[in-house]
């Protein structure tokens, strides 16, 4: 595999990039289970208004069946007064009949309501973890865009770097070029001076 000269910059930030997936997956699991806790809650209040209104329910008709019965004290009062087999008897049970159903349906109907209304909280529940669920993720892609920028940055930063360098370099191995090449001439200046000189004083002589 051919080298970029970024591997240790990709590693970092795969490492990073890593761990805020790590911590979106922590913070989506740990929103789940909180509304989790809170729904199982909720249906279990919903489930001890079905059971209130069962034993309401239970309690309505024995108490129909003790009014309605032929040994109950409705049946002794209109035996006291003569009315056991009368009409007035019949038109008595049908309206603790009637009294006995509408009462049976208030109750139902006021459960009902009652659950209706953990219902939507249950509803609410869910639509507010959704929120804080996009909310976290939005938080973490703008970190991961981040990390993503600051990891691009680092690599521009490193090649004007190593540019520079290299420009540094090659100027420095010019001017040192140079150099070596004025102390050269400078030398075979200093030697045809030196020549001339060593003449000049033979021809004084």
């Amino acid at each position: 595999m051919e080298s970029t000269g970024y591997e240790d910059l990709d590693a970092l930030y795969n490492s990073q990039n890593q761990a805020l997936e790590n911590q979106k997956e922590m913070q989506k699991n740990i929103i789940d289970r909180q509304t989790d806790i809170e729904v199982n809650r909720m249906n279990t209040e919903k489930a001890d208004y079905d059971e209130e209104a069962t034993k309401e329910a239970k309690g309505l008709y024995a108490n129909y069946k003790k009014a309605s019965s032929n040994y109950g004290a409705e049946a002794e009062a209109r035996a006291e007064r003569g009315l056991n087999n009368s009409g007035y008897a019949e038109s008595s049970q049908v309206n603790l009949y009637n009294t006995y159903q509408k009462n049976v349906t208030e109750v139902m109907n006021t459960t009902n309501k009652l659950k209706a209304k953990v219902d939507l909280s249950i509803n609410e529940a869910y639509a507010k973890a959704d929120v804080q669920k996009a909310q976290a993720e939005l938080a973490l892609y703008e970190q991961q865009t981040d990390l993503a920028l600051q990891t691009y940055q680092f690599k521009q930063n490193r090649d004007q770097f190593e540019w520079q360098k290299e420009t540094w370099q090659k100027e420095f191995d010019f001017n040192r070029e140079q150099f070596e090449y004025q102390k050269q001439r400078d030398a075979v200046s200093d030697a045809q001076w030196e020549k001339q000189y060593q003449l000049s004083l033979q021809s004084s002589r």
